[in-house]
Order: structure tokens, then C-alpha cells, then sequence
């Protein structure tokens, strides 16, 4: 392999890497924050669109889950056919290459996960924000 097509996977494969736990940890922890603050929790819980933030902030996560299941089983689905090379003719793994090229699927997930947890911040800074 070409040292620095290695290289430039490497980044990639970290920036991922990098770009999935800051997602996670925020959101996670946006909600975590406003439920264990006492302050923050009374105004969170009194705002009328509290509901809507809760599921913004779950959804935005469960894009990460979901995204890194499916790519855990096209990822597998890579690793039997070098296994086993009588799967390379299978649907599945044939469908597992189809995605291993088709970077959009990871642009699509990330995209909306940034836009969920981006409407859920704008929802949550005037609730942060107001006086105690």
C-alpha cells in the first residue's frame, strides 16, 4: 500500500474516531448538565419545548449508534470475505463493499446528528440563559 494513502486513512480513521466521541459526549452530556444542576434543571423542566430537546439530543445520538453498528456489520461482512473467500459472491457482502465506497452514508449521519444537536442548543441557550 502507498505510505501515504496509509497515512491519509490513519487521519481519516482518527478524525472519525475523534468526530464520534465529541458527538456522543455532547449528547450526552448537554442533557446530563441540565439535569444535575438544580438551577438549570427547574427552568429546563418549566420551558414548554423541554420534551423536543430531550429527544433532539437522544436522536442526535442514537444517528451515532446506528451509524456505527451498520458500519461494524458491513465492516464484518469485509473481514468474513477475506476469511472466507466464498462469501465475495454473497448479496451481503457485495452490499458491504457498496457502502465501504459510498461515503455519503457517513456525511448523511453526521449532517444530521450536527443539525439535531445544533437546533437542540439554539432551543436550550435562551433556558441557560434566562436569570434565576
Amino acid at each position: 500500500m502507498n505510505i501515504e494513502r496509509q497515512e491519509y486513512g490513519e487521519a481519516f480513521e482518527r478524525y472519525e474516531s475523534m468526530l464520534r466521541t465529541w458527538f456522543v459526549a455532547y449528547g450526552i452530556g448537554g442533557p446530563i448538565l441540565l439535569m444535575t444542576q438544580a438551577s438549570l434543571r427547574t427552568r429546563f423542566v418549566a420551558a414548554p419545548n423541554c420534551a423536543c430537546i430531550g429527544i433532539l439530543f437522544l436522536l442526535g445520538v442514537a444517528f451515532q449508534v446506528i451509524e456505527n453498528f451498520f458500519y461494524k456489520m458491513t465492516t464484518w461482512y469485509q473481514y468474513r470475505g477475506e476469511v472466507k473467500p466464498e462469501i465475495k459472491c454473497g448479496r451481503m457482502y457485495k452490499f458491504s463493499k457498496l457502502v465501504e465506497d459510498c461515503y455519503c452514508i457517513d456525511i448523511c449521519f453526521d449532517l444530521a446528528t450536527f443539525l439535531l444537536f445544533l437546533v437542540a442548543t439554539i432551543l436550550v441557550f435562551p433556558i441557560i440563559m434566562k436569570d434565576p
